[in-house]
């Protein structure tokens, strides 16, 4: 969320026609669940560590205790995936056409050791109307930044 919040392009969505920009977007994880299913959540990101595990871990409880899938109709957010069971080349996701679709999606895939690195797919999908690959790849150089540090 640090990396994403960085890139002012991450927090432009199209509002009624026009381009709108948050100072910050905040999460909005799929959540598995003891039965197979999923379910989204939301919660405020929060540049404390321990605030912003603590907001994450109350939303995620309450999509486990329920059964409803719920996403999120927030502008204002990143939707994320994971799929640790999958090392992937490309990923797609469904798009309703009958509205403007404009919250960026980010899919993780199964982290692997290789040769000595640690990897682990990843597929960005934004609308290409608010950002372009130059603002996608300032997101995965901050991003593996952070990763990076000590």
């Amino acid at each position: 969320m640090i990396a994403v919040n960085k890139v002012e392009n991450f927090r432009y969505r199209i509002e009624e026609g026009k381009v709108a920009v948050y100072d910050q977007v905040d999460p909005a994880p799929t959540v598995p669940r003891e039965d197979d299913t999923f379910g989204y959540s939301s919660f405020k990101f929060h540049s404390d560590y321990d605030k912003f595990i603590q907001a994450g871990a109350a939303a995620m409880a309450k999509v486990k205790k329920s059964a409803n899938l719920d996403p999120s109709t927030q502008p204002n957010v990143v939707q994320y995936s994971v799929l640790p069971w999958l090392s992937f080349t490309s990923n797609s996701h469904t798009r309703q056409l009958s509205h403007s679709d404009s919250v960026p999606k980010i899919t993780f895939g199964k982290l692997e050791r290789v040769e000595e690195k640690l990897k682990m797919p990843m597929s960005v999908h934004v609308n290409h109307a608010l950002m372009d690959g130059y603002h996608v790849g300032q997101y995965v150089e901050y991003f593996q930044e952070l990763l990076n540090q000590d």
